[in-house]
């Protein structure tokens, strides 16, 4: 069967198609009944939808978990503006038509935003490297050899995993993708603020996320999830650790100290203070220049994907729907597209 898109459902009609399961949350109704708030994607948008009279357990029985297809019937209803009811869901396969219809991902291939990435860390450094290989010579310790090696040996994960379980780059392939376009970013605003190093700054760009491997669990159809370790330590402490578990397995090889010590702190402590504000979850305020334009371009790319997404659905001239985390305190806020001229 086709895949029928939210925006071509019309008030009142009730459609059969089928979707991917993004996240289940239990809720009541006033009356105190269950009901279930669930984040379907049809491919090109997500939305909010509800499923009355069932728990999450119920769904699950009959085999629907998070990260899934599944098979569904939804009502289109007035109520609130425009309002999404499941009828039913249950678990479904997709054939490759299907698949492609509806598992999201970067307008770039993937594996094509991977390799950009290399090529940008290894011409920050101003030294000579070939920029058509990820091979890093092995007595090479800089901080371009730990971003590279950090990306290739979780490369097949890196490039598949979403960015974030809802928010922004929340797709299969939304890592490589938002880590891409912040290493551009990067690379290229060294040139107007001389002062910061650019090797430092394109390196812990590129790796800044890299805990999310082990905070998410992205399925194939690039729903993502928290894992237990993600729920309780967060991807930037992860990611910490896996640089010091690059450093300490390098030392072991080469029976010696390795990596610039100094340096090591500084790219860790550029991952530390990645989210800008204690209350946003950094582990320590940005106290280096590099570490203050990480952040900044991080809320940047995140904000800039948000009005991409948003603006993509309304027309010229209208405003959005109150969004979620475009404000400077993370309030809502709509969104308004320019007029076309």
């Amino acid at each position: 069967m086709s895949v029928i898109l939210f925006k071509d459902m019309e008030m009142n009609g009730v459609y059969d198609t089928k979707i991917i399961v993004n996240t289940i949350s239990e809720k009541n109704t006033a009356g105190g009944k269950p009901m279930l708030r669930i984040m379907i994607s049809d491919g090109t948008e997500s939305v909010s939808a509800v499923m009355f009279d069932t728990t999450k357990k119920n769904l699950t029985d009959t085999g629907v978990k998070e990260g899934m297809p599944a098979q569904t019937k939804i009502h289109i209803d007035p109520f609130g503006g425009r309002s999404y009811q499941i009828q039913y869901l249950k678990p479904t396969v997709l054939d490759d038509n299907e698949r492609t219809a509806l598992v999201r991902k970067p307008p770039i291939d993937p594996k094509n935003l991977f390799v950009n990435i290399i090529r940008k860390i290894k011409s920050s450094s101003g030294r000579e490297y070939d920029l058509n290989s990820v091979e890093i010579p092995e007595d090479d310790y800089s901080l371009t050899a730990l971003a590279i090696r950090l990306l290739v040996k979780n490369g097949k994960s890196f490039v598949s995993s979403s960015a974030a379980k809802s928010m922004h780059h929340n797709l299969y392939g939304g890592l490589v993708y938002h880590t891409s376009r912040m290493v551009d970013a990067a690379f290229a605003i060294c040139d107007v603020y001389s002062m910061l190093d650019r090797e430092l700054l394109v390196c812990g760009t590129a790796i800044h996320d890299i805990g999310k491997l082990k905070e998410l669990y992205t399925a194939d159809t690039g729903a993502a999830s928290y894992t237990t370790e993600g729920s309780l330590l967060g991807h930037a402490l992860l990611g910490i650790e896996m640089i010091d578990a690059e450093v300490a397995e390098r030392d072991a090889t080469a029976g010696k100290e390795t990596y610039d010590r100094d340096d090591i702190m500084c790219i860790k402590h550029l991952i530390a203070s990645h989210h800008g504000k204690l209350e946003w979850e950094a582990i320590k305020l940005p106290a280096m220049p590099e570490a203050m334009v990480l952040h900044e371009l991080d809320m940047i790319d995140s904000r800039i994907y948000i009005y991409e997404e948003t603006l993509s659905k309304i027309e010229p001239g209208t405003l959005s729907e109150p969004v979620f985390g475009i404000a400077a305190d993370k309030t809502s806020t709509p969104l308004y597209k320019r007029k076309k001229n």
